[in-house]
């Protein structure tokens, strides 16, 4: 004689719903679950006013045109960046024209202080294509922007800061470092004059 196995309980689904249950409904709980969802992650933003600490103000100096100096002058047919405040006294829209020995290229910039995370934050991107997300970093009394790059191999730790040395001076200094930030070495330094209004 042989035996049937017995059958598997029955799951209500909304295929096959328990006699004397109310239908489940699965397309109504994603649409209440999409609905809910922005709302949850507005909940999650601050939404207080911002307050500025005095390292938020470190770039005070930052609007304006600038020209890099060549040959104790300032130079408009060389690299040139021209900045403006944004949506609050701590960002930065930065464009930049810039000549790398006999390459022109264009780019773009946001700089802002990020409240949350106490530091400033970079984001640049270029007409070639690059798009650049670099973390700040304090070192000593200047911020700098920090982040790793692998170029065909050659890893190593970036940083690059804008350091201003008079009114409307500025020495742009980049530095790498293939110990972690333990010991740098200069990649280049360039002054840059801020051009009267």
């Amino acid at each position: 004689m042989v035996v049937a196995p017995a059958a598997a309980p029955r799951v209500p689904s909304a295929e096959f719903p328990m006699p004397n249950a109310p239908p489940i409904r699965p397309l109504r709980w994603l649409v209440a679950l999409l609905l809910a969802a922005p709302g949850a992650a507005l909940a999650a933003q601050d939404t207080l006013p911002a307050v500025f600490p005095d390292d938020a103000r470190y770039y005070d100096f930052w609007p304006g045109t600038w020209h890099r100096v060549v040959n104790g002058r300032p130079d408009t047919g060389s690299t040139t960046f021209r900045v403006r405040r944004d949506v609050h006294e701590a960002a930065f829209v930065e464009e930049w024209r810039l000549r790398v020995d006999s390459t022109r290229m264009r780019a773009t910039a946001i700089r802002a202080w990020d409240k949350t995370a106490g530091r400033w934050m970079y984001t640049w991107v270029s007409d070639n294509a690059l798009y650049q997300v670099w973390e700040g970093r304090k070192f000593g009394d200047d911020w700098y922007i920090v982040r790793h790059f692998d170029i065909a191999g050659d890893r190593y730790l970036s940083r690059q800061a804008w350091i201003p040395v008079g009114p409307d001076r500025l020495v742009r200094v980049s530095e790498k470092s293939y110990d972690e930030g333990r010991t740098w070495e200069l990649r280049f330094r360039e002054e840059y004059a801020r051009a009267a209004p």
